[in-house]
């Protein structure tokens, strides 16, 4: 499959990933669900977009995108998850600190840093860069 379709496909799938999370357990139906339903349920989310994601670098020239999307996505996971568990069962943290990591979460379960990525790639890409090692690798990892 080529890079730009895969690249896209992947944008396409997280956008929908996105909706879903927000719909269901942000708004919308929201109340319908279990508070840990709820949160289960944007664990899912995440855990979804970070292959979504990786599938989408995983063929374009540059390497650096990819690794910089595990690592990320893998870190945001972690900590939510693991202060969720803490929360869970010893309810230490106090609502400022939660609402920081609901923000978190919300910005890892949108497209924006799939988006702000795409910026960045294109950015490194471009033939006016002044920086010349980024596009030499580009061009010699071009098929």
């Amino acid at each position: 499959m080529r890079h730009k379709l895969r690249f896209w496909l992947a944008f396409s799938t997280i956008i929908l990933f996105s909706w879903l999370d927000y719909q269901y357990f942000t708004e919308g139906h929201a109340q319908d669900f279990p508070p840990v339903i709820r949160q289960a349920g944007h664990i899912i989310v995440l855990i979804l977009i970070l292959p979504t994601g990786y599938w989408g670098w995983a063929k374009q020239v540059l390497s650096w995108p990819k690794q910089i999307w595990l690592y990320s996505y893998a870190i945001a996971i972690l900590l939510i998850g693991i202060i969720g568990l803490i929360q869970w069962k010893t309810e230490l943290f106090g609502v400022g600190f939660l609402d920081i990591i609901s923000s978190l979460r919300l910005f890892f379960g949108s497209p924006i840093p799939y988006f702000m990525m795409y910026i960045l790639y294109t950015i490194t890409l471009n033939p006016g860069n002044k920086n010349g090692s980024d596009k030499k690798e580009a061009e010699k990892n071009q098929y």
